[in-house]
């Protein structure tokens, strides 16, 4: 039977409907959802989430939200109570109450129900009590013996009947607060899925707040296979994917050369656009060290700032001991504006000491720069102050790199409509500082003109330009204070595109042939007098570098050359969807005169021809893809860079990363990177990078890592070379608790500070 009426204390007339019991229909649906949803997660994950189903909703009535009440039996006292017997069922719109016997109380809104009941909320949770009593409008009331799932808020389901679980547990008593608050009274609280507690809490009373999204516990103790480790008297944890103020999990470990390492960091939520983490360490071998990192993100600017301080180092000479890290982005305009990126450490020892992370110890130096930049429809300007702090003892003073305070680059380009041709302008002025070196000011301008004939065959791009440089020198001996130059570049750059249809193992594609010839011509003027800043030969150790103009990175030298240079690539392309399945590119430069301005004063280039290089990748299947570079010295005819790499994917975490890595002058190293499902739980993960040429392992990381889907565990072993030919090691433990917060063991680098200058 059942009763439907406006939601209204002082409703007079109810309607009795006659209804048969659904309880078969409603089983043999949540079987075939279980069925078919074990089906459909079991194929992509071995982590199947629970799910909760809850009746359909009410539809409100022409007076408002209404009240629907079913049930085998029903009892009428007066005016004022209903009292249903036998799958009884209160529905008021997508909140729900079954169970054996429900009494509703029409004057005061209350509902009261025992014997087996369950509750569904508007936001999808199930509630199971032995006796509940609730005020319907307010959903304020109490309830005993209570087991309960929460809904996820974060995470909608295709069926609006169904909701993934994101918590679940038990209490001996609840009181319901309103729509967002329960008050738990000893309580559990785990995400794990229903029938695993690996990871349960337990506390005298948890209070679940969807509102802010978090929850609060008192006398909180945290077991993992049944076993303590934690306990909190009173704490605060997310249940929701929102950030929440409070104490995250504490971290502990061993690192050679510190001792012991614990760390235990509070995270503030300040605000919803900043917050900010204190990471109090303490080093058994060094002493108390505090680091603290603040971020923040409004309409127009984003940044960072992270510090660490380490006073008196007892492994250190007891010298206080410090890093620090700004950096920042700010938007003035649509078209005007600035960051800033500073990076500061107390000694030069400071990375080497505290990261385990070969790319962050190896570097030398740590830029400090600040930019403001202009983007308008033609010109594009903008200024750079930049500085670096040198932390490499091996570096001489007068190896040190200049500081440019500022380098102001302006540059425009626009194309000359009735004419088609590309006019463009790049121009730059630096002021170089060098504490031991001759410094000044330079500066760079070069406007040039270009028209592009271009068809569906191929192209033609011929270019013309004028290069001037002049220096504002502070010469610390001889020679002229004020050089200049000012040659003329010319360029043509062509291109023919050739293809044909064919098949490539079974399967329809595009095969192109496109041959490619670039001329460059630049007059030879003696430039010995000059100073050098900041140039550098350019290395033929990636293909584009063929194609370029100059011979030098940086303004100091402009190389005189008159040089042909010859490529030629084809392509193998899926023919629906152009997606590139091969590429190979061959070429070399051929030098038509001997090239008078190098870096080095007298020395002459008389070589008819560069390197030869080649280059290929290739996705060889949905799972492998390769690629490869060869740099040859035709002249000596040896090999001068080479790379390799091969890597293979496939779902479930598999992937397998190698790469070969060679260079005449200083490197032969082979590198090896791999995650791996090796059981449906276990992952196995390796890093590696192996130098051939002093043949030494410079850095190692192996570890297992086990998925217990509401948990993780990881241990890993690293070790690091260092530059006096030890190594350092590492191992750090890491247990994850889905949905709480990490456990970690050991340190694997500094949040805040970055490799700079290698």
């Amino acid at each position: 039977m059942r009763f439907r009426g406006p939601d209204n204390n002082n409703a007079q007339k109810l309607e009795i409907v006659r209804t048969q019991p659904t309880f078969g229909l409603k089983f043999a649906s949540v079987i075939m959802l279980v069925c078919a949803t074990g089906v459909a997660w079991g194929a992509e994950t071995i982590c199947v989430p629970d799910l909760i189903t809850r009746p359909a909703p009410v539809e409100p009535g022409p007076d408002g939200p209404a009240i629907e009440l079913e049930g085998d039996e029903v009892e009428s006292i007066g005016e004022d109570t209903i009292t249903l017997r036998g799958n009884a069922t209160m529905r008021r719109g997508a909140r729900a109450m079954e169970g054996d016997v429900l009494t509703y109380h029409r004057k005061t809104g209350e509902l009261e129900g025992e014997d087996e009941l369950t509750l569904y909320t508007e936001q999808g949770d199930r509630i199971e009590a032995s006796y509940l009593k609730m005020h319907v409008e307010t959903r304020i009331g109490e309830a005993d013996d209570v087991k309960y799932r929460i809904a996820h808020r974060d995470r909608e389901h295709e069926d609006p009947t169904k909701t993934y679980v994101r918590a679940r547990g038990a209490a001996k008593k609840a009181y319901m607060e309103g729509h967002d608050v329960t008050r738990l009274e000893n309580a559990t609280y785990t995400t794990c899925s229903k029938g695993d507690d690996s990871v349960m809490l337990f506390a005298d009373e948890i209070t679940l707040d969807q509102g802010t999204g978090r929850g609060l516990a008192k006398n909180l103790k945290i077991e993992f296979k049944d076993v303590p480790i934690f306990y909190f008297p009173r704490v605060s944890f997310p249940i929701s994917d929102e950030r929440k103020t409070g104490f995250l999990f504490p971290s502990f470990g061993a690192q050679e050369g510190s001792g012991f390492v614990m760390s235990t960091p509070y995270y503030w939520n300040l605000a919803p656009n900043y917050d900010f983490t204190l990471y109090p360490r303490l080093y058994t071998r060094r002493g108390v060290q505090a680091g603290g990192e603040f971020r923040y993100l409004t309409e127009n600017s984003e940044g960072s700032l992270y510090g660490e301080y380490l006073p008196s180092d007892s492994e250190f000479n007891d010298e206080d001991r410090s890093a620090l890290h700004l950096k920042h982005e700010q938007e003035f305009t649509d078209r005007i504006g600035g960051s800033i990126d500073a990076q500061h450490v107390s000694d030069d020892a400071y990375l080497d000491d505290f990261s385990n992370d070969i790319e962050i110890s190896s570097a030398t130096n740590l830029p400090q720069e600040a930019a403001l930049n202009y983007n308008g429809d033609v010109w594009d300007v903008e200024s750079i102050f930049l500085a670096h702090q040198t932390i490499d003892d091996t570096i001489l003073d007068a190896n040190e790199p200049y500081d440019t305070l500022p380098q102001v680059s302006a540059d425009a380009e626009r194309e000359l409509t009735p004419y088609n041709l590309n006019l463009e302008f790049e121009s730059q002025i630096v002021n170089f500082i060098h504490d031991e070196l001759d410094d000044g000011w330079r500066l760079d301008a070069t406007p040039s003109l270009g028209k592009n004939f271009e068809s569906v065959w191929g192209y033609i791009e011929p270019k013309l330009s004028v290069r001037h440089t002049s220096y504002f020198l502070d010469r610390n001996g001889a020679g002229d204070d004020s050089p200049s130059r000012t040659l003329p570049v010319f360029s043509v750059d062509s291109g023919i595109f050739l293809e044909r249809k064919t098949s490539w193992l079974g399967e329809p594609v595009i095969h192109t042939l496109e041959p490619r010839l670039f001329y460059a011509f630049i007059p030879e003027d003696n430039q010995d007098d000059f100073p050098n800043f900041d140039t550098g030969a350019v290395d033929l150790d990636n293909f584009g570098n063929m194609f370029r103009e100059f011979r030098f990175f940086g303004a100091d030298r402009v190389g005189d050359t008159n040089q042909i240079t010859a490529s030629l690539e084809s392509r193998v392309l899926e023919s629906e969807t152009g997606d590139q399945w091969m590429s190979g590119r061959v070429g070399m430069i051929f030098f038509l005169e001997d090239r008078e301005v190098n870096l080095n004063p007298n020395e002459v280039f008389d070589e008819n021809t560069s390197d030869f290089l080649a280059e290929f990748d290739a996705r060889l299947t949905d799972r492998w893809e390769t690629e490869a570079f060869l740099q040859w010295d035709t002249e000596g005819t040896d090999v001068k860079e080479a790379r390799f790499a091969l890597r293979y994917e496939q779902e479930g975490r598999r992937y397998v990363d190698l790469s070969y890595d060679f260079s005449q002058n200083n490197k032969e190293q082979l590198r090896a990177e791999s995650t791996w499902r090796i059981l449906p739980r276990w992952h196995l993960l390796l890093e590696e990078r192996y130098s051939i040429r002093e043949d030494e392992n410079l850095e190692t990381s192996v570890g297992l890592e086990y998925d217990g889907c509401c948990w993780r565990v990881r241990g890993f072993f690293q070790r690091r070379g260092e530059s006096d030919e030890t190594f350092r090691n590492a191992i750090i433990f890491e247990l994850e608790l889905t949905g709480l917060a990490s456990i970690r063991a050991g340190t694997s680098g500094l949040p805040g500070i970055q490799a700079g200058g290698q």
